[in-house]
């Protein structure tokens, strides 16, 4: 009968127990420091437009979770307001004195325009209990619907915050502690990544009707790591590299006309301004992505050469050259153009005898060689060279306007 009390007792209290601590807020708003954004300042731009970058601008600082964000119309409904005091920018001693006192301690205030044939963000981060400016930063691109990456990338260096930045539900892999991101993107560059939970595969011509360097069938297993969602475009490597190597155009058509050198320094650079580390994927990680995962898929998203042409642009499609990057179907992993488009670059050397020899956990292929392999076929490729386990080489040192690649990261 005590039990049975005991038991009666905590049936009751349990829903004040739960809605007690669900009611409590994670973070309320009145215990994080307050930051005000004013609107930014058009030049040559239309004003609409300046509208709707001022409104990413202050979702972006309240994605961050380390703020209580105030929008200039926001400012406006506090006790303390007095127009006649609150400037255009809000630059003056003034008017950050009038935020200060109204417990606003920061003012982010800017302007968008545009310089020659470059668009310009240019925003300043104030201290209002001081009345003076703490930093202030420019960023510039080519056109004008990179001006909304632009915004997210500038906040973030301005309040000193990482440039990649989560765009999908977490995950909780097996090889680390916590969460990450199923998804992020690199502002600096517009870069996206998949986060590819590692497992265990048959590697190498499941199918029969491969050839002999996809020979023998052997178990490979990878751990966790990031691909990239799509393969690095013309504009993205203008962005790092501040030229245009490709025989095709199109800014958002893969890159071509690197070599395996030429991306290294693009790595290299591309590291030294980042937090998180960027390299070319092995073989076996390649491999297992474009397959999602490891199943025993044919091409990346299908077995069926009938539907191939909903996936890849290869031999079989209209227009002989490259094609802008995700317009075709993706594989299972949301991976898009790991069939055809353009050949990609891996780190592994090549060896056609690499399979008899191959370690089971996360080979890296040979320690030396000639080639560096070369998977997924391109615009110019025949079915049987856009499979899955086509394998292909080239000198590190050459260059082919059908050749491109895409990044990895560790998940780590």
């Amino acid at each position: 009968m005590r039990y049975k009390a005991i038991s009666i007792v905590i049936f009751l209290f349990l829903p004040i127990l739960l809605t007690s601590a669900y009611s409590q807020p994670v973070s309320a708003g009145k215990d994080l420091p307050k930051i005000a954004v004013w609107d930014l300042a058009p030049g040559e731009i239309k004003p609409v437009n300046t509208q709707d970058l001022t409104s990413t601008l202050v979702s972006e600082i309240t994605k961050l979770g380390k703020y209580e964000v105030y929008s200039q119309e926001k400012v406006r409904t506090l006790p303390g307001w007095a127009a006649e005091r609150m400037t255009l920018g809000c630059t003056d001693t003034k008017c950050l004195t009038a935020l200060g006192q109204m417990d606003i301690s920061k003012l982010i205030s800017g302007s968008v325009g545009k310089i020659g044939t470059r668009y310009t963000v240019s925003l300043n981060l104030f201290d209002t209990r001081n009345a003076k400016s703490e930093k202030a930063i420019s960023e510039f691109c080519q056109a004008e619907d990179e001006l909304t990456e632009l915004i997210q990338m500038a906040v973030r260096k301005l309040l000193g915050e990482s440039l990649e930045v989560s765009t999908a539900k977490a995950e909780k892999p097996a090889s680390a502690v916590g969460a990450l991101p199923r998804e992020f993107k690199y502002l600096v560059t517009g870069m996206e990544f998949v986060f590819i939970k590692g497992g265990c595969f048959e590697m190498g011509d499941t199918f029969g009707d491969g050839n002999s360097d996809e020979k023998p069938v052997h178990e490979v297993c990878v751990d966790d790591f990031y691909l990239g969602k799509y393969e690095i475009t013309q504009r993205q490597w203008e962005k790092v590299m501040g030229r245009k190597p490709s025989s095709f155009t199109g800014r958002d058509n893969p890159v071509e006309m690197v070599t395996w050198n030429d991306v290294q320094r693009f790595i290299e650079r591309l590291n030294s301004q980042s937090t998180r580390k960027y390299r070319l994927p092995t073989e076996a990680e390649w491999e297992y992505a474009a397959r999602s995962g490891g199943k025993k898929e044919k091409y990346a998203g299908t077995n069926q050469e009938s539907e191939l042409g909903q996936y890849a642009w290869y031999y079989d499609n209209p227009g002989s050259q490259t094609h802008p990057v995700g317009q075709k179907k993706p594989n299972g992993l949301g991976l898009y153009d790991m069939s055809g488009n353009v050949w990609e670059w891996c780190a592994d050397w090549y060896d056609p005898h690499y399979y008899q020899k191959s370690p089971k956990d996360n080979p890296r292929g040979p320690g030396n060689g000639e080639f560096r392999v070369l998977r997924g076929g391109s615009w110019y490729s025949l079915p049987r060279y856009v499979r899955a386990a086509s394998r292909n080489w080239y000198g590190q040192a050459g260059r082919n306007y059908s050749i491109g690649f895409r990044l990895g990261s560790p998940a780590r």
